[in-house]
């Protein structure tokens, strides 16, 4: 009964019926709705609560709380499955090189305009962020995320958001520790600059080349410049 409880509750947040920040009433609410004993709904509540969808707070009177699950979580899995499989960075690499530029094609088919703005934008606020690693860091991964993402295609941008957070740590500690860091920065925002010309002129077999150049560049810095970084050390 549990697990049909939380299948009922899972379905109402995934299908937006339920939002983050909702409140899912009091236990005493929840049992009376559900007809079930309090140890049994407390076992629903488990379940989501292990899926990161909702946030049981102790001593409210709001009851749980709606939540969405970090892609952070999955990233770590990600990472852990890796090392357990004896996986590389270079391996991590090897795989965003082979999948990143077809994604890349099919969003260039797809960008309208305001897609081409909002890379613009990021771009543009990249730039203000130079003095600071971590931000620039995630800016820059961010402009990779969206650019996936205008791809339309789920599959890809979830598992490119996993793989990039495990890539943006890495990327961090490489900058931090890089005497031409600088550099290496405006070296990234000229790339997303180029890659936005291709973008703006609809030429997706030009973006796809270009983004295995940009992506085969990056593979090469990142792990050759940080050997002694494991995948081990990409997690929190």
């Amino acid at each position: 009964m549990a697990e049909v409880i939380s299948a009922d509750l899972r379905n109402r947040i995934l299908n937006g019926e339920l939002l983050p920040g909702d409140s899912l009433f009091s236990e005493s609410q929840l049992m009376e709705t559900y007809e079930v004993s309090r140890p049994t709904l407390r076992e629903a509540l488990r379940l989501l609560e292990a899926q990161n969808l909702i946030t049981v707070r102790r001593g409210s009177h709001r009851g749980p709380i709606v939540s969405l699950p970090d892609i952070t979580i999955a990233a770590e899995s990600v990472a852990v499955q890796l090392q357990l499989r004896d996986g590389t960075l270079a391996d991590v690499y090897d795989f965003r090189s082979y999948f990143e530029p077809r994604t890349v094609e099919q969003a260039t088919k797809r960008m309208g305009s305001a897609d081409i703005a909002e890379l613009r934008r990021l771009l543009e606020h990249a730039h203000t962020l130079l003095d600071d690693i971590a931000a620039f860091s995630a800016s820059s991964y961010q402009f990779h995320q969206a650019v996936l993402e205008m791809s339309g295609n789920a599959t890809a941008a979830i598992i490119a958001e996993a793989l990039g957070r495990i890539c943006e740590r890495l990327s961090i500690r490489r900058l931090e520790g890089a005497s031409d860091a600088l550099a290496l920065q405006r070296g990234t925002l000229e790339a997303h600059a180029r890659a936005i010309e291709f973008f703006a002129a609809g030429d997706a077999s030009g973006a796809r080349s270009y983004w295995a150049e940009h992506m085969d560049v990056e593979a090469d810095a990142e792990i050759h410049s940080s050997l002694e970084i494991t995948l081990r050390d990409t997690q929190r």
